[in-house]
C-alpha cells in the first residue's frame, strides 16, 4: 500500500505557495505516496500547481462553520477527514483550528511544529517538530526534513503548466511586466500613484514593455487608477489563467499577496513592496526574489491599518525600484 498523507493548511493564498518546496521534498522521498489536503474553498484552485499532486481536496468552510449550520457543516467535515487513514497528518498552518482538524483526523502519526503561531494548537499533536528557520519556506521545509529524515537541499520545485487555462488566455503583448497592486490589509496597498511612478520610469528605459494588472474584481478600480496604458485584467481571470499570465511576465512588480508569491514560485523575477509584513520572514522565496523595505521604527509593525494614519512604511523611492527592475530587464 502507498504511504498515505494529510496535509492541513487551509489559507491563505501565497502560505499555501510557500509549502510548495516543502510538498517537492515530500514527493521526491515518496514518489508513490498519496496526499490529501485540507484547504478553505477559494483556494483549492491553488493546488491544482502543487508539485505533489493532490489526490483528495477536504474543503474547510470556515464561515459556515461560524454560522446557524455549524453541525451539519462539521459533521461533512469530520466524516472527510476520517474517510481514510492516513500514515501521516501534518499540520503546517499551526493554529488552534487546524490543530483540532489534525487530532480530529485518522492518522497514525499526527505532526505539527512544536513552536507553533498559537501554542494551544501543540496539545493536538503526537509528534512535535521544533524548527529555527525564520522564514515561512524554510520552515515548512526544516519540518518535514526532520519529519522524514531528508538530506536533500530545499529547491523551488517546476509547477505543472495548465494547457487549457493558456488555450483561454486573452491576448497579450510579447514583452510584459505583472503589477499586482492589490491585497487584503489596507496597510500593504501601496498607492497606485506609487505604481504609476515607477511604471512611468521603467517605460522610459524600456519602452518595448508593456504592463498588465491582475488582481481581484476587487482591485480593478486601484489598477485603473495606475494609468490608462495598464492592460487591467483584474477580476477578469481564474486562478489558473492567473498563473499562466504570471507564468510569461518578464517581471513582477506588487505588493505582498499571493500572486506575489505565486510569481516566485514561477521562478519570475519578483519585486515586492514591504511595509508592516517583514519579508525577511514571509517575503517571496527564490533566486530571484527582490523587495523594498522601508527604513522606519514602524515598519514590520503587522497592522492592518495603520494605527495613525501616518503610513510611513510607503515612503519608497520610486526611482531605486524602476532602476532596480530596469537592471534585471536588461539582463
Amino acid at each position: 500500500m502507498p504511504l498515505r498523507l494529510l496535509v492541513i493548511k487551509p489559507s491563505s493564498f501565497g502560505d499555501i505557495v510557500h509549502i510548495f518546496p516543502a510538498l517537492a521534498l515530500m514527493r521526491e522521498k515518496f514518489p508513490d505516496a498519496e496526499l490529501d489536503f485540507v484547504v478553505n474553498p477559494e483556494f483549492a484552485p491553488v493546488l491544482d500547481f502543487s508539485p505533489f499532486p493532490v489526490s483528495r481536496k477536504i474543503i474547510f468552510e470556515r464561515r459556515k462553520l461560524s454560522s446557524w449550520r455549524f453541525l451539519p457543516e462539521f459533521l461533512a467535515l469530520l466524516r472527510q477527514l476520517r474517510k481514510e487513514e492516513y500514515d501521516f497528518v501534518i499540520d503546517f498552518q499551526g493554529l488552534a483550528r487546524s490543530g483540532l482538524l489534525t487530532w480530529l483526523s485518522r492518522g497514525r502519526e499526527k505532526v505539527g511544529f512544536a513552536n507553533s503561531r498559537e501554542r494551544f494548537a501543540r496539545i493536538f499533536y503526537k509528534r512535535k517538530i521544533h524548527v529555527s528557520a525564520s522564514h515561512a519556506v524554510e520552515r515548512y521545509g526544516e519540518l518535514v526534513k526532520q519529519l522524514f529524515d531528508i538530506d536533500s537541499e530545499l529547491f523551488q520545485p517546476e509547477l505543472p503548466v495548465n494547457t487549457d487555462a493558456r488555450k483561454e488566455l486573452p491576448e497579450l503583448p510579447e514583452k510584459y511586466i505583472v503589477l499586482l497592486p492589490g491585497t487584503r490589509w489596507e496597510s500593504k496597498r501601496f498607492p497606485a500613484d506609487f505604481f504609476s511612478r515607477v511604471c512611468d520610469k521603467i517605460a522610459v528605459k524600456h519602452p518595448d514593455c508593456a504592463f498588465v494588472a491582475c488582481g481581484s474584481a476587487g482591485e480593478r478600480n486601484c489598477a485603473s487608477r495606475i494609468g490608462e496604458k495598464v492592460i487591467n485584467l483584474a477580476g477578469r481571470t481564474s486562478f489558473a489563467q492567473l498563473f499562466e499570465i504570471l507564468r510569461g511576465a518578464s517581471a513582477v512588480i506588487g505588493n505582498d499577496s499571493g500572486p506575489l508569491h505565486a510569481a516566485a514560485a514561477l521562478k519570475i523575477p519578483v519585486f515586492g513592496f514591504y511595509g508592516p509584513t517583514d519579508p525577511y520572514l514571509t517575503g517571496p522565496w527564490g533566486k530571484n526574489c527582490h523587495f523594498f523595505f522601508a527604513d522606519c521604527e514602524c515598519a514590520g509593525c503587522l497592522k492592518r491599518i495603520c494605527p495613525d494614519g501616518s503610513y510611513h512604511c510607503w515612503q519608497l523611492d520610486a526611482d531605486h525600484v524602476a532602476g532596480t527592475v530596469s537592471e534585471k530587464l536588461k539582463n
